[in-house]
């Protein structure tokens, strides 16, 4: 049996240069790995995938039929295996769920990953992290990120993945509200709000200034520093438009003297830094009787899929 925790991520720094011909987004953004886990075990079948799933929380669902990204991540492997003219091999899959869904945290993306990462040492595979980095992009756009992290500039749609080390101090704080939010959904909506903005200035699309940080091209990041002074996601203004309460949520971690208060992704997620992790506690205990799911998480300095790739 072979058995993984699937790390969940946050956005520090997220910028969208434009969009691209193949209606995905060119993206800046720096991920960053956090002690915060799904746990998958797997071990070998005769020919069949089965997924089995616990620990949803309370009001939420997930199916765990094809349209889960662990069962589309085992069969897309099977697929390449079968390409190659490999014999056909099968897995039981169990999923413990503890990274809330559609929270802007990547955690299915990084159970995909697992996945691929898990079944790739399972099969006696032995393909390198690049191959599998290379399938995970077919998923999802966040998912060649949880190959090489625990710290990365990613750029592309996300294929393009450029580690770094990461010097952020002290543990972070994430707030997840008791809803979900669509990525397409946010991604559509700030499309539509960039385009208006184009139009206004009667200019094309397509004869914007070239974007700055896309790789390899890139002029210019800005510094951590910076980033923890002036925190920055393109995508927040259209969550935080959509659940006003979110604008709300910031202002009391704030008031508790969180760091670089944030949004992560798409949403609807919030999180905050604090250097000392009784002070996160106890703003994660005061932020509770509000109602919300709250997580202290600290910032990985090594990714836990290392020692299986």
């Amino acid at each position: 049996m072979i058995t993984l925790k699937a790390p969940a991520k946050i956005n520090l720094y997220l910028e969208v240069l434009n969009k691209r011909a193949d209606g995905y987004h060119n993206l800046c953004s720096l991920f960053q790995m956090l002690g915060f886990y799904d746990n998958l075990s797997m071990r070998e079948a005769s020919e069949e995938l089965h997924l089995t799933i616990e620990g949803m929380p309370e009001g939420t669902s997930l199916s765990a039929d094809s349209s889960n990204l662990v069962l589309r991540a085992a069969t897309l492997l099977r697929e390449e295996m079968q390409m190659r003219g490999l014999p056909l091999r099968g897995a039981h899959i169990h999923l413990i769920k503890k990274i809330p869904i559609a929270a802007g945290m990547g955690g299915g993306s990084s159970d995909a990953a697992a996945t691929l990462i898990g079944l790739n040492r399972l099969w006696s595979l032995d393909w390198p992290r690049e191959k599998l980095a290379e399938l995970g992009c077919r998923i999802g756009s966040d998912l060649p990120f949880f190959f090489y992290g625990p710290t990365a500039w990613v750029s592309g749609r996300g294929e393009i993945v450029e580690t770094t080390p990461s010097i952020i101090e002290g543990v972070v704080l994430l707030v997840h509200p008791n809803f979900a939010v669509s990525t397409e959904e946010v991604f559509g909506a700030y499309a539509k709000v960039h385009e208006r903005k184009v139009k206004n200035r009667k200019i094309e699309l397509t004869r914007e200034p070239p974007p700055l940080n896309i790789h390899p091209d890139i002029k210019r990041r800005p510094e951590i520093n910076e980033i923890l002074l002036h925190p920055r996601n393109d995508l927040e203004k259209v969550t935080l438009d959509a659940h006003p309460e979110l604008e709300a949520l910031k202002d009391l971690l704030k008031s508790l003297e969180g760091e670089s208060v944030l949004m992560s992704g798409s949403g609807p997620t919030i999180f905050s830094f604090f250097k000392d992790p009784q002070a996160a506690n106890a703003a994660a205990e005061h932020i509770k009787k509000e109602g919300y799911h709250v997580t202290v998480a600290s910032i990985l300095r090594q990714s836990p899929f290392e020692e299986f790739l």
